[in-house]
């Protein structure tokens, strides 16, 4: 069977130049291969009409024939019902990864026969584990400054959301929450503007900059860089960051190198979600609506119960 006529798994993602998002090509198309397959990756670079019409293309396309499934990264979770609903009808099978479109639950009920399901990280421990190695960093408490990815999408809330809990009678204070974008240089650029107004007009005072995935820490260290030069404050450049995602060629390299004190290693959707999209078809058993994937704290610090390394706290000089 040549490549023209061999079943494929078309792949949907926001930005595949995110090292994240590359992981999980990269899983997803070592997975497919295993199962004699090819795989067909798209990048919608982070618009969510691009994406939409990315999935019409294809469900339209001369490939629809072969598809065995679609794995989407959704741009934004509320966008996809219609172009959803059409593939289903045709019997086209659907997994999702890292965020979960808002009514998933209903189109899983209108089309019980086709698979339709998410497999993602667990969002509210990334900030659970978050608020703890803050607390590691901080024990006798401080301010941060959160960058979060798109705030309205669902990985970033829930994120929030657990950092928040997490914190509570910490003594650590959130002294802003920036959008990012998920991207290094809208959270460069947004972090920057901030840093330059509040220690210009030293209204602001913190410790930690914590961020919602390791490439908007790196756009953040290069804010801090920038403010450390034009303010000739070059204790701004030692301000401690912290990221999400632990590639092992980006995060935790970085946390090796004392470029970030800490991540959190998000293991790649990739894999378990052509898996389980395979198994459905082998089967003809639905998969669960959710399967969540197990994120852990990187240094480790003991399970965080032991307190990292004394910080320099920057902002105090």
């Amino acid at each position: 069977m040549t490549s023209a006529t061999r079943a494929v798994i078309a792949l949907f993602l926001p930005d595949a130049s995110n090292d994240y998002q590359g992981l999980v090509r990269d899983d997803a198309t070592r997975a497919a291969a295993r199962a004699g397959l090819d795989l067909v990756s798209h990048s919608a670079g982070n618009s969510v009409m691009t994406q939409i019409q990315q999935l019409f293309a294809w469900l339209h396309g001369p490939d629809a024939d072969r598809t065995r499934g679609l794995v989407v990264m959704p741009v934004l979770q509320t966008a996809l019902d219609r172009v959803v609903r059409e593939g289903a009808r045709g019997g086209v099978p659907w997994a999702f990864i890292q965020r979960r479109p808002d009514k998933l639950d209903g189109l899983r009920a209108e089309f019980p026969e086709v698979p339709l399901f998410i497999v993602m990280p667990d969002q509210r421990e990334i900030g659970a584990i978050q608020a703890r190695q803050l607390r590691a960093l901080l024990p006798l408490g401080g301010n941060i400054l959160y960058v979060q990815g798109q705030s309205a999408s669902s990985p970033a809330q829930a994120r929030l959301a657990g950092l928040t809990d997490g914190l509570q009678g910490s003594g650590i204070t959130v002294a802003s929450v920036l959008d990012g974008n998920w991207t290094s240089e809208d959270a460069e650029k947004v972090a920057g503007d901030w840093l330059l107004l509040m220690l210009r007009a030293g209204r602001e005072r913190f410790d930690v900059v914590a961020c919602q995935s390791d490439e908007m820490a790196i756009g953040v260290k290069k804010a801090l860089a920038m403010v450390a030069e034009k303010l000739q404050r070059p204790a701004a450049a030692r301000i401690l960051v912290t990221g999400v995602d632990g590639h092992p060629e980006v995060g935790r390299k970085l946390v090796d190198e004392g470029a970030l004190a800490a991540t959190i290693v998000v293991p790649s959707t990739g894999k378990p979600a052509v898996e389980l999209l395979l198994k459905a078809i082998a089967t003809r058993q639905m998969p669960p609506a959710e399967t969540i994937l197990h994120v852990t704290s990187y240094p480790d610090w003991g399970g965080l119960a032991a307190r990292p390394p004394d910080p320099p706290l920057a902002s105090r000089e």
